[in-house]
């Protein structure tokens, strides 16, 4: 039997899906989501990838909130289940190590706290504009 075209699901309403328990970076990135975009918020890593979906365009990993022997596999699922998402990476502690893991793993911006908070909105921003014109709704 051949094989008929692939199907092409329509995207939704984008959406920026932040895993953080950091209270700022929250405000930070709720503040920089605007319309069209929705903003998703898990407190930490620990159960079901129900946050990997194809609405997903953008992805802010603080690796707070997921244990250190969680962090290449989690990179690992959200590339996969998400091609066209772009990550961005919040370290609490710079290694290179760290930022060999999260580059390696498709990391777009890779930073480590404190926060630059005029910097990272600026690049949230930035973001979301290349990925409303690579992939509109």
């Amino acid at each position: 039997m051949a094989a008929g075209p692939k199907e092409v699901r329509q995207l939704g309403t984008p959406v920026v899906v932040l895993l953080s328990a950091d209270d700022s970076l929250t405000r930070l990135v709720n503040s920089a989501v605007q319309n069209p975009w929705r903003f998703e918020h898990h407190i930490h890593f620990g159960g079901p990838l129900d946050f990997l979906n194809a609405d997903v365009r953008l992805v802010v990993l603080d690796d707070q909130a997921v244990g250190e022997s969680d962090r290449g596999w989690l990179l690992g699922q959200i590339r996969r289940h998400m091609e066209r998402a772009t990550l961005l990476y919040v370290t609490a502690h710079h290694t290179a190590e760290n930022e060999r893991r999260a580059r390696s793993h498709g990391a777009c911006y890779y930073t480590s706290k404190p926060i630059h908070n005029g910097e990272l909105a600026g690049v949230l921003r930035a973001f979301m504009e290349v990925a409303d014109r690579n992939f509109p709704a």
